[in-house]
């Protein structure tokens, strides 16, 4: 199995180009949303505006913040702060890398089986960038496709999801409901309360890597 990042194959010089088209096409959605609240004098209008930033916040923030080095791609569909205070933040894919990498024509099997495939290679990867000498960052991350269960056997030990974390959910619930629609294959709305919170230190995940690759090596077949 093998899963690729459409984005980032491309060459650099059309990577810029759609960067800039993500740009443009967000500020005439806006021009035009500010547009048609001034001309009918119906300001409640502008209440999509930051539904529409962000749907595109991270088609423009990601692939950005990957370029100045703070956000870290360890495989298509994991990805993680830059370290800060000895810690990093993973992330499943944002709808940008959905977009980029799944795709709603195949089973919902077909593409959960791709993320679990994303997120253990990740780690390994993960692994394999940073030293021993470095085990005792800490990790957080937050998922909906990962059960505590097979996070307890990596390591990972579940904690309570901050209440920050639940306010950014629900201001991104639009662009989290359409990357959840494309990982099920059809139209799909996830429950916020669903998402599971997990912390471990990079030992105890190293640790536990003869488990992960067993893991890995199951999803692969």
């Amino acid at each position: 199995m093998k899963v690729v990042h459409r984005y980032y194959i491309l060459p650099k010089r059309d990577q810029k180009r759609k960067l800039w088209f993500f740009v443009l096409n967000l500020l005439i959605i806006v021009a035009v949303i500010v547009f048609m609240a001034w001309s009918t004098n119906v300001w409640l209008i502008l209440i999509l505006i930051p539904i529409v930033i962000s749907i595109y916040a991270s088609f423009i923030d990601v692939p950005t913040g990957r370029n100045n080095g703070q956000i870290v791609y360890y495989s298509p569909l994991l990805l993680s702060s830059a370290i800060k205070n000895n810690k990093i933040q993973l992330h499943g894919g944002t709808l940008f890398d959905y977009y980029y990498t799944l795709s709603m024509q195949k089973s919902e099997s077909r593409n959960k089986k791709a993320i679990l495939y994303s997120y253990m290679e990740g780690m390994i990867n993960m692994l394999d960038s940073l030293s021993e000498k470095q085990d005792d960052i800490k990790i957080e991350a937050n998922a909906y496709f990962i059960n505590p269960h097979t996070a307890e056997k990596l390591g990972f030990k579940e904690v309570k999801t901050k209440n920050f974390q639940k306010i950014i959910m629900l201001f991104n619930y639009v662009p989290i409901t359409i990357s959840y629609s494309i990982a099920m294959g059809k139209l799909s709305f996830p429950n916020i309360l669903s998402l599971k919170s997990y912390e471990c230190t990079m030992g105890d995940l190293r640790n536990n890597r003869s488990k992960l690759e067993a893991m890995f090596e199951r999803i692969n077949q």
